[in-house]
């Protein structure tokens, strides 16, 4: 049961990563180069500093706690806060689709893409099952074990990320906000919060805590 439990974690967690990435990224663009970049949020849009783009601040300020709780905070906290997360990004797509019908898109122009809404409907809405799923069966099971302890191998993972985060802002800045370099930037940036996320995770048998 609890191979399995790890497992269904593991995949929410993978899903998770990926959904998140996109609240962080329009920040990290808007630090890096807000002139001429447009950016829209659940009717809410801006070009760069202009609009409501606090929102994205909030929105990392949420994540960024989500994922830490995930593997180092309360359980009492990561539960309420994954499942919502998950409604609100099914809710959000489901929303996009009632108002725009058939037009509704989500749209990367920095990477050149579109991609009809309804495509990642279906796996935000397994998703949010899923993850309901894994929360009750991990209160169920006596939830998260002790924290781990913070090791040199987690230091190194977040002083690697934060790198990628300094030459990120770097490429956008020298960027046009949609040419090659700021398609660079952006995937400079996935993988810099694909290491943050792993910057929190446990890291056992490799070596001792840091003191």
């Amino acid at each position: 049961m609890r191979t399995k439990r790890e497992s269904l974690f593991n995949l929410v967690m993978f899903w998770t990563t990926v959904t998140t990435v996109f609240a962080w990224l329009p920040l990290v663009r808007i630090i890096g180069r807000p002139e001429r970049y447009q950016w829209s949020i659940l009717g809410a849009s801006g070009e760069g500093t202009g609009g409501p783009f606090w929102l994205f601040i909030l929105l990392m300020l949420y994540v960024v706690t989500l994922l830490f709780s995930a593997f180092r905070g309360p359980r009492a906290l990561f539960y309420p806060m994954l499942i919502l997360w998950h409604l609100a990004v099914t809710g959000a797509v489901i929303t996009g689709i009632v108002i725009y019908g058939s037009r509704a898109a989500w749209q990367g122009h920095g990477l050149h893409f579109s991609i009809p809404l309804w495509l990642p409907l279906i796996p935000c809405a397994l998703f949010a099952v899923l993850a309901v799923t894994w929360t009750v069966l991990d209160y169920r099971c006596g939830g998260a074990p002790a924290p781990a302890d913070w090791t040199r191998a987690n230091s190194v993972r977040l002083a690697v990320s934060l790198l990628l985060l300094v030459v990120a802002l770097g490429l956008f800045r020298a960027g046009t906000n949609y040419n090659w370099v700021t398609a660079v930037a952006i995937i400079t940036t996935i993988v810099h919060w694909i290491l943050l996320v792993q910057s929190f995770e446990p890291v056992r048998g490799i070596e001792p805590p840091m003191k």
